[in-house]
């Protein structure tokens, strides 16, 4: 039985490591018209009025401005998000080995690191794409936030006496 849940965490690092690298390859234009999926329904949302400027190019100005701090918040989000899924995963793969917490927790942020350093150099070679130490910082926060999660969890789960 243990050897089945190794397996399916190892398979779950490995498919979340895959969508990251999908992501990563995916050219400036294609990354922009994946996050405008969820950038633009906010725009609409959050956007002001016509009426509320006093020429069109108060308003382009306006729009460009959100559209680019919009764009920013989707993109770090979504770094973080899926770096906690593969800290998540790669913990829970290390658990599953009989490691304490403490070294599961060190070896989770270490892959995580590692993986998000070396996803930044691979977009490197992205047509249109940089790679910026900023991006691995806020993916290992995003690893650093899920690995917390599940301490505070285990916790919570000790202090109510829930059993498995």
């Amino acid at each position: 039985m243990i050897w089945k849940r190794r397996i399916l965490w190892g398979l779950c690092v490995i498919a979340t490591m895959a969508a990251i690298f999908g992501f990563s390859s995916q050219t400036y234009d294609q990354t922009m018209k994946t996050s405008d999926v969820v950038v633009k329904p906010i725009e609409n949302t959050v956007r002001k009025d016509s009426s509320e400027f006093e020429s069109e190019k108060e308003e382009q100005s306006y729009i460009k401005k959100l559209e680019g701090k919009l764009d920013k918040a989707v993109r770090k989000s979504a770094h973080m998000i899926i770096f906690g899924v593969l800290a998540l995963f790669v913990y829970m793969l290390c658990k599953s080995f009989g490691m304490s917490d403490a070294d599961a927790i060190v070896m989770t942020l270490v892959v995580c690191a590692v993986y998000a350093g070396t996803d930044e150099f691979h977009q490197k070679f992205v047509k249109g794409r940089t790679s910026q130490f900023a991006d691995v910082c806020v993916d290992e926060f995003g690893a650093v936030v899920s690995v917390v999660g599940v301490r505070i969890a285990k916790k919570l789960k000790l202090k109510i006496g829930i059993n498995r």
